[in-house]
């Protein structure tokens, strides 16, 4: 009975304190009733929780509405859609009348439709690209800035959610996929639907449906359907000071299923296109050269049954430059080493590269894949530098100049193929994987070296001289076969069992040839030359578990290889052979908590063999100074890695969230072993960490939702990092923690009016522990503020304004903290009706202001340089873009 009462007195209660929600819909234009109007109230998790319809006098009443925020929406055929935020707190709201236009009495330009800007579907995040204002003629980089979780650096280089983005997909397909910068920066905002954003398996795992663990943080640009046909480019060209330029073209045809596009650079200021670009970093380093120039075709054959992407580039980069450094080595017992070096060098490459993807569509069951890449290129390079080696600060340890020069020619081929084919009973399918590659390389080396070496007090003991010249021929041959067959157990479990097998050849050749002087004879040097021969073989069985469900998507993989190599050398009289077991476990767990939530856990475990380079007990040496030697009793390594991800997406508030975290732990790690005599010289070869373990972790997060009515995308993000590893130094066993913490915020306005911006600001603490020299545990702050801020002028007019400032602060070998700071200027003025031609005035780093010294830490070794670098300079530039049809809609 007292139950009863209970329950009684919940539901009267309920009844009591529930709250409604009540209004009138009319038609703004004459007042009149809109009956049956959808009336619908939203969740934050954009779920419907509340629904009713308007009665025939345009009257609405939603009962028993639980206290919280929703999101209001109000529909009716041929009206526009009202939707706007509702927070229900009183027990009773009355909306009083509200006023629904008629999409009739609009202009098509300003119809307005309501859409999501941000989903969640399973691990992707797919981003509404309509729903975030860009300037007119913007490109696609400037659409990426300003997705929330998404950031593009001044050098085009994009992070999602805090990871580096590796490919830049345009409608599931590479575009010019050597370089995804060339997507980024000419494909027009205006012509993009929707942007979605995750992590993609590698191409072998997508084919075979074999999880091997590798993911990349991908981008896929989704284009308008009108966006589809159309021609579209750009050209420019500037000339500055100390006689720089820059010259650039890209051009575009699309139409439907067929695309063409063309790209060229050249200039003098940097390796990479578009060198001028205002928010770049200014620095130019030595005397760069640069030319490219690249094609992509993608087009539909046979009735759309055959499908072809094919891209060839070309590139042509050279440099002169000059460099200082400053290097200090923290050895045991207190001793250090300290070299400073100058070196000027000269280089300029040459490479051809050939890509083409091929899917046909054999029936209605089977289908083909075939992947061929090739390339062939040239490489020149000519290097002078001088060294001195001070022991404990007071002894000299020995002095080392070389005149160096190569030439070398490298030719490349692999090709995939992949046929899949569906069986009779439903789900049953079976793939067929076949894989083959060729390298080829040759070069010739000039080596002219001396060195002196000097005792423990620092007096002269000897000299050893090297004059040779070394020939050298590597080649590379690997075949793999595998096949897969996919078996459904149940509607949600599928199992995957399959058997892998690849083979790899690989010759290196050295022959070095000691040059005497008074002579022309040469002879064969044997320390400084190597007759390597090796093989490897690896036969693997794969079984992969996949279950899904409407909420869940768990894949569990597992492959056991068994791995067989062997080595050897003629001239040193080496053979060796191993053989190894692998295992290589792959569970990835995805969970979709709500429409606007989804959690992601992936588990991997693997074994790394150790290398024929780590196994080969005597390497030849690269110079006096410089010893490499092999294991060939080396363990196998065992990697675990933990990966976590969680996004959240709130419709009321357009804000998202994301959280990822990652550790890995590493057993019998291999590790480098140096040892350094009182000369100076090190000798180095490969252990196992045997007692301990070497593990990392790092977690970040990010907050983005927008600002000012929706005016600004605003972000604060943070990030942590752990490293706890072993290594030797000089022989000895070092334990070093390092932890890296940063904070920061992220602002982005793009809306052509008064004043646009991107703002990053960013602060951070690095923390050094070891635990053979305590006294050089050290805590340094750093800080970073990058900003580009455009003003809107009168006239056609506008100013951009780019900031950089960067903190390094001081560590016990280096007192003193470096600040980096500069600012670049450029004056546009926008020509012609359509504003499609800008002329441009650039300055960059306008006080000559940037201090151009870098430091770095690594194995208890501390770097300083500094290198020939112009940083002021003043450019005259103009820009052309051009659009026919593309992104815009036909008359009908």
């Amino acid at each position: 009975m007292k139950r009863c009462i209970l329950i009684f007195l919940c539901m009267i209660s309920h009844y009591l304190f529930a709250q409604s929600v009540q209004g009138v819909i009319v038609d703004e234009a004459d007042q009149k009733p809109l009956e049956n109007a959808s009336i619908v109230l939203l969740d934050t998790d954009s779920i419907m929780r509340y629904f009713t319809r308007a009665d025939p006098n345009g009257k609405f009443s939603l009962e028993k509405i639980e206290k919280g925020e929703y999101l209001f929406l109000v529909t009716y055929p041929k009206f526009e859609i009202l939707s706007q935020p509702l927070e229900i707190k009183n027990d009773h709201i009355d909306l009083k009348s509200i006023s629904l236009n008629s999409q009739s009495n609009l202009l098509e330009e300003v119809v307005i439709n309501q859409k999501i800007p941000i989903k969640i579907k399973g691990d992707t995040i797919e981003y509404d690209a309509g729903s975030f204002e860009t300037e007119k003629n913007a490109k696609l980089e400037d659409l990426l800035r300003r997705l929330p979780g998404l950031t593009v650096s001044a050098s085009g280089e994009i992070t999602a959610q805090g990871k580096n983005v590796s490919k830049v997909l345009i409608d599931g397909e590479e575009f010019f996929g050597y370089d995804p910068k060339i997507a980024i920066r000419n494909v027009r905002a205006d012509a993009v639907d929707k942007v979605q954003v995750y992590e993609r398996k590698s191409d072998e795992a997508e084919l075979t449906g074999i999880d091997d663990g590798e993911r990349y943080q991908t981008v896929n640009v989704v284009l308008k359907e009108e966006a589809r046909q159309g021609i579209f480019g750009n050209a420019n060209a500037s000339l500055g000071t100390e006689s720089l330029f820059d010259a650039n073209i890209f051009a575009a045809k699309f139409n439907r299923s067929e695309r063409l596009a063309f790209t060229g650079n050249w200039n003098n200021m940097t390796n990479g296109g578009d060198a001028s670009r205002i928010r770049m970093n200014n620095q130019i380093v030595g005397r760069p050269t640069h030319k490219s120039g690249g094609l992509n075709y993608e087009n539909n054959f046979l009735d759309r049954k055959l499908h072809l992407t094919s891209s060839y580039n070309f590139l042509n980069n050279g440099m002169a430059n000059e460099s200082s450094s400053y290097n200090m080595r923290i050895l045991n017992d207190n001793h250090t080493q300290e070299t400073t070096r100058e070196s000027d060098s000269e280089s300029d490459s040459k490479q051809h590269t050939l890509r083409s993807r091929i899917r046909y569509r054999i029936d209605s069951v089977s289908n083909l894949n075939i992947q061929l890449n090739g390339g062939k290129g040239q490489q020149t390079s000519a290097n002078n530098s001088k060294s001195t080696t001070i022991r404990n600060g007071t002894v000299i340890a020995n002095e080392f100049e070389s005149r160096n020069s190569s030439k070398s020619d490298k030719e490349d081929l692999d090709m995939k193929v992949d046929y899949r084919r569906r069986l009779h009973k439903n789900g049953r399918s079976l793939n067929l994987h076949l894989n083959t590659r060729i390298d080829n390389t040759t070069s010739t080396n000039q080596v002219n070296e001396q060195t002196n070496l000097y005792d423990s007090l620092g007096v002269f003991e000897r000299d050893v001289s090297v004059h040779q010249t070394r020939l050298v021929e590597n080649t590379n041959n690997g075949m793999g076969v595998s096949f897969n067959l996919s078996e459904p157990i149940t509607r949600q479990l599928n199992a995957t069992l399959g058997y892998s097998f690849n083979t790899n050849s690989r010759t290196g050749l050295t022959n070095a040839y000691d040059i005497d002087s008074h002579t022309t004879d040469m002879t064969l040097d044997s320390l400084y030359s190597k007759n390597e021969k090796n093989h490897s073989r690896n036969n693997g069985v794969d079984l992969s578990l996949n279950f899904n469900t409407e909420k869940f998507n768990i894949n569990v993989t597992n492959r056991m290889t068994h791995r067989y190599q062997e080595l050897a050398d003629s001239y040193r009289d080496v053979e060796l052979s191993r053989s190894f077991w692998q295992n290589n476990l792959n569970a990835n767990v995805s969970y979709r908590i709500s429409n606007n939530k989804n959690l992601t856990i992936r588990y991997q475990n693997n074994t790394n063999v150790p290398s024929f380079t780590q196994l080969q007990p005597i390497q030849p040496p690269t110079n006096e100074l410089y010893r490499q030697l092999g294991n060939p009793d080396l363990k196998r390594e065992t990697n675990n890695n933990i990966n976590f991800n969680f996004n959240k997406f709130s419709l009321l508030k357009a804000s998202s969230f994301n959280i990822n975290a990652m550790s890995g732990f590493t057993k019998n790690a291999i590790v480098n072993r140096s040892i350094i005599d009182e000369e100076g010289r090190t000798t180095t070869s490969f252990v196992n960490i045997q007692d301990h373990i070497n593990w990392n972790g790092r977690v970040h997060a990010n907050y983005t939702r927008p600002i000012l009515n929706g005016i600004v995308q605003f972000g604060p993000f943070t990030s942590l990092q752990y490293a706890n590893n072993y290594e030797y130094v000089n022989g000895e066993l070092n334990r070093s923690n390092n932890t890296n913490a940063n904070a920061g915020i992220s602002a982005n306005k793009e809306d052509s009016k008064n004043v646009n911006f991107n703002l990053n600001l960013s602060i951070g603490v690095n923390n050094e522990v070891n635990s053979l020299r305590e006294d050089l545990n050290n805590t340094a702050f750093r800080s970073a503020a990058n900003a580009d801020l455009k003003y809107f002028l009168p006239f056609k007019f506008s100013l951009t304004q780019v900031l950089h400032y960067g903190y390094t602060g001081k560590s016990k070998v280096f007192p003193e903290p470096i600040t980096q700071f500069y600012m670049n200027l450029e004056l546009t003025r926008k020509l012609l009706q359509d504003e499609s031609l800008l002329l441009s005035v650039k300055a960059f780093d306008v006080f000559n202001s940037f201090n151009n010294t870098n430091r770095s830490f690594n194995d208890n070794s501390f770097s300083e340089s500094q290198q020939l670098m112009l940083t002021q300079y003043f450019m005259l530039g103009l820009k052309w873009d051009f659009n026919k049809n593309l992104g815009k809609k036909s008359e009908s």
